[in-house]
């Protein structure tokens, strides 16, 4: 595991809570109690607030495959559809987030994923997108 976890995000939020049961399984915890953070102060989920039953900030250390790259999705889609399709794209990504997906910059998350292959059969288009580049990768 210790190997997948090279590419922390900087200011991760971290976790210290001791009595949490899902601790072995959680990025949060499992980040905070390595070596990968060099920061002198560190965001930190309040123990005394949450639990294994109401954790919102469980994040599993479960690699995903993330997609990058958006350069040739349209290839395959009709000339007419192709503006309303990236408007809606850009709409729900918002302008600079869909450009940095589509470049490659930022990973599309399997969710993501999903939005954009409803968004395809929602014009009609019935095989899956090809994005440029999949990788699986630990999701932070």
């Amino acid at each position: 595991m210790e190997n997948e976890l090279y590419e922390v995000p900087e200011h991760y939020l971290l976790c210290f809570n001791d009595n949490c049961s899902k601790a072995q399984t959680c990025l949060h915890r499992i980040v905070a109690q390595g070596n990968y953070i060099k920061d002198n102060v560190v965001n930190a989920v309040n123990p005394a607030r949450f639990n294994e039953t109401n954790c919102t900030y469980y994040a599993p250390n479960t690699p995903v495959q993330l997609a990058y790259g958006m350069l040739h999705i349209f290839d395959n889609v009709l000339a007419r559809d192709i503006a309303a399709m990236r408007n809606e794209l850009r709409e729900h990504f918002g302008n600079g987030s869909y450009y940095l997906r589509r470049n490659g910059t930022l990973p599309i998350t399997p969710s993501e994923q999903q939005y954009i292959a409803r968004l395809f059969r929602k014009y009609g288009y019935s095989e899956e997108p090809v994005f440029d580049n999949y990788k699986t990768e630990l999701q932070y």
